[in-house]
């Protein structure tokens, strides 16, 4: 009985999964939702009240969010790497990394900026602090504003990775969500975006959530926003691995954390494809996929 319980609920996941990214791909192909032409005159009024106070909405999307958090109640135990499922281990976390690689490679693209990786935004505004430099500044603040709901709400960092729902990712989900909206509403309205829009503050603000979350988790702290520490631990793995002669666990983390860089990547390819055709709405993809690892995609053990 628990094995058929199981089997539905992993069964129920799958076609939440399958669902989300038809609607997603349904609605890239919707021209009434990703047409990009400046604005129209018979915009309806949602469009006008969202793009006429985008900030309101950005903050209003960033409360509910936090809110949303603050419902998750859970601790689960503690699983040694050994104890978990690899290729499910690495599935997930391979998912966030695409995701990822997806919303960032799309801003770069539609408006210059990066939302996941921070460093290169706080030499920009350090070295612009007395030029524009506030615009990048904005950027850490969303992104730290996240992962501070992560932090604050005691996200279980072990329920992604167990087969349970995780508010916080979900809230992940949502933001996203709400950016594609301030993004959609503002182009439609006449407001236009660029390297200042506030649908940026969403995207990292998003991506400061997933991190808070991924990045604490106890097997093995997990990065899904940024690579510069993945790359140092390939390296030093593998160096062990020479040094030893053995192909044991820590070659195994070193495909992992090799595998998170090459579906960050992927992620900017895909973004190439999309982005002339559906601009920024292509995130919306991004959203469909961490909402389903928030809906409990699998369980991580064996």
């Amino acid at each position: 009985m628990a094995f058929t319980q199981k089997s539905r609920g992993r069964g129920l996941r799958g076609a939440l999964l399958v669902s989300m990214c038809l609607c997603s791909l349904w609605s890239l192909t919707s021209r009434t939702f990703t047409q990009t032409e400046q604005v129209t005159e018979d915009a309806s009024g949602l469009v006008k009240l969202v793009g006429g106070h985008p900030l309101i909405f950005t903050f209003l999307s960033m409360a509910l969010c936090g809110a949303l958090c603050y419902t998750e109640n859970s601790t689960t135990a503690k699983l040694d790497f050994d104890k978990r499922d690899y290729f499910t281990f690495q599935l997930i976390q391979n998912i966030l990394c695409f995701a990822s690689g997806l919303i960032n490679a799309l801003c770069i693209f539609d408006m210059g900026m990066t939302v996941s990786h921070q460093s290169g935004n706080t030499s920009h505004t350090g070295r612009l602090i007395m030029a524009g430099g506030a615009k990048f500044g904005h950027l850490l603040a969303a992104f730290c504003f996240g992962s501070f709901f992560a932090g604050y709400s005691k996200s279980d960092t072990e329920l992604i990775y167990s087969g349970k729902n995780s508010p916080n990712l979900l809230a992940s989900a949502l933001a996203v969500v709400a950016g594609c909206l301030v993004h959609y509403c503002k182009e439609h309205s006449g407001e236009g975006n660029d390297n200042t829009s506030e649908c940026l503050l969403l995207f990292a603000f998003s991506q400061g959530i997933m991190n808070g979350i991924t990045r604490r988790c106890q097997t093995l702290p997990i990065c899904t926003t940024h690579f510069t520490g993945y790359l140092t631990d390939v390296g030093t793995l593998l160096g062990w691995c020479v040094r030893d002669g053995e192909m044991g666990e820590k070659f195994q983390k070193a495909m992992l954390f090799a595998a998170g860089i090459l579906f960050f990547g992927l992620g900017g390819v895909a973004a190439k494809e999309l982005h002339e055709s559906y601009n920024m709405q292509a995130a919306l993809i991004s959203a469909a996929l961490v909402a389903a690892v928030a809906g409990g995609l699998g369980a991580v053990n064996k």
